[in-house]
Parts: structure tokens; C-alpha cells; sequence
């Protein structure tokens, strides 16, 4: 009996001391969030109707880098707070911008961009879907980010 008990312990005791290197092999760690934060200024307005479509002189763009795949934005218009800026790229390849979106004042939540693109900034005196409409000079706060 004495024999049988210490040949469990024994069982027992090499059996825990394996299940610690498989615990520590399952924790992975966090992924940690990465951003950047860039002041775009901007001055003039794009001629055209953001949301449907224009041409601009004076635009800027913005660059993603490598794992920045998302983008929040908040525009600060000297003239009009909550001013709206279309941001858009080239998705196809062809080179005419043909994907983006709007921003009207600010982004309720991070948007989904591509890493490694330049994104323009089409900063209209008119809008379809931002009723503030024009963003005549100020600057655009950029956060790009690897997580939203």
C-alpha cells in the first residue's frame, strides 16, 4: 500500500511538471496598438460636390504606412466647425481615385484603410451627405493605426 502510494506521488509529481511549459506555450501575447498622428493642413477648395465627384488644385494627401489599416479623422475648419473632407485612393490601380469616404467634422469610429496608400483629401465647398458642407482652410488630425 505504502509502495503503491509513493509511486503515485511520483506519477503526479511528473505529470504537474509537464503542465507548466504547456501553459505557458498557450498565453500569447496582446497584439499592442501602434499609431501615428499627422496634422494635415489644408487651404482653397476642391471645385466638384464631395460624394459625387470634383477636381482640386491645391489638395494633400495623406500616406498609410505598413500596418496602418485604419484611420480616424477630425477636422478643425477655421471657418465652418463642422466641415466635411472626402478622403480617397486609387483602388484598382488605374490611377483616378475611385474609393474613399467623407468625414464631416469628425469619425464616430476608426475607418478601414488600406496599408500603403495615398490617400487625397478632397476638401469641397459643397456636400451630398455632410450638411456643415465646406472646409475652406484649417487642418485635418490624422490617427493612423494598426488596431481601431
Amino acid at each position: 500500500m505504502r509502495k503503491s502510494m509513493v509511486i503515485l506521488a511520483l506519477a503526479a509529481l511528473v505529470a504537474a511538471s509537464f503542465a507548466g511549459p504547456v501553459d505557458a506555450a498557450k498565453k500569447k501575447k496582446r497584439p499592442k496598438r501602434v499609431e501615428r498622428t499627422v496634422e494635415v493642413p489644408y487651404e482653397g477648395a476642391a471645385i466638384g460636390v464631395g460624394g459625387v465627384t470634383g477636381v482640386c488644385a491645391t489638395c494633400t494627401s495623406v500616406v498609410t504606412g505598413p500596418g496602418e489599416i485604419f484611420m480616424s479623422v477630425k477636422v478643425e475648419d477655421d471657418v465652418n466647425p463642422g466641415a466635411g473632407i472626402r478622403f480617397s485612393y486609387d483602388s484598382d490601380g488605374d490611377g483616378s481615385n475611385d474609393t474613399g469616404f467623407n468625414v464631416c467634422g469628425e469619425t464616430s469610429e476608426p475607418v478601414s484603410v488600406p496599408a500603403g496608400v495615398e490617400l487625397t483629401m478632397f476638401n469641397y465647398l459643397t456636400y451630398v451627405d455632410c450638411p456643415a458642407g465646406a472646409a475652406i482652410s484649417g487642418t485635418a488630425i490624422v490617427t493612423l493605426s494598426n488596431m481601431p
